[in-house]
């Protein structure tokens, strides 16, 4: 296991998406919206935003293609007459992928703190940590079940896109969603994304409450995303 964490930490940090969609594009967003509205608490908003996205988009965008890659090779095939559980190779590549994200994550969190005067109490930091461990297991754990739907590099990326806009456009990361339709109000309580943006914020505004529910509420997202990424390996792979 601890061979192919190495491997698969090696691995994600050599991909070119990661420097540019989970820390360039992220701690730019963070700066110029931070700085150009000029709103009570919206410096904690746009940094806790900007920290998800970068977040989502290494799990859905960044990993998706290296595990189709792996898909499309043979890799999965081969882990099925290896004495290697399915489940030690689930865990081994998704916690290498959430280390990175991890890192992503917290590298925004530290610009954000220090253009916006964010104060970081240790306790804080510690929450804010435990909730992107969380949540970016989540994604990296889903990327394997999307990327079993997808044959080619064209239809990963319109996937992945699709995902991932569907989850920022249905969650208040940069705007209120008060006055948005019902609809739209419902089917955010049931977007993981917007689980994440609460924990983050709770985490930050030291409201425990939030950060607690919220990381329960992840929980149980990545123990479904943990169930389809060992069903997508299991199944019959007839690519």
């Amino acid at each position: 296991m601890n061979t192919i964490f190495m491997l698969s930490l090696k691995s994600a940090l050599r991909e070119p998406f990661l420097l540019f969609w989970s820390i360039e594009v992220p701690i730019a967003g963070t700066l110029i919206l931070g700085y150009l509205v000029h709103q009570p608490d919206y410096a904690i908003r746009i940094t806790t935003a900007m920290m998800a996205m970068g977040i989502l988009f290494y799990g859905l965008t960044t990993t998706v293609f290296s595990l189709l890659a792996q898909r499309r090779r043979g890799v999965f095939q081969l882990l099925k007459v290896t004495p290697l559980p399915l489940s030690a190779f689930v865990v081994s590549t998704s916690g290498a992928g959430t280390l990175v994200s991890l890192i992503c994550g917290l590298l925004v969190l530290t610009v954000g703190s220090l253009a916006f005067q964010i104060g970081l109490s240790p306790e804080a930091l510690l929450m804010t940590g435990l909730v992107c461990l969380v949540a970016g297991m989540g994604y990296v754990l889903l990327s394997f079940f999307v990327s079993r739907l997808c044959r080619t590099e064209a239809q990963t990326s319109i996937t992945a896109n699709l995902i991932s806009m569907s989850l920022l456009l249905l969650s208040d990361a940069f705007y209120s969603l008060d006055a948005a339709p019902a609809i739209v109000i419902q089917l955010s309580r049931f977007n993981p994304f917007q689980w994440f943006l609460n924990g983050l914020r709770g985490a930050l505004l030291r409201d425990y409450l939030q950060w607690r529910f919220s990381l329960f509420v992840l929980a149980g997202f990545l123990g479904l995303a943990l169930l389809l990424a060992i069903w997508s390996l299991k199944a019959n792979d007839q690519r």
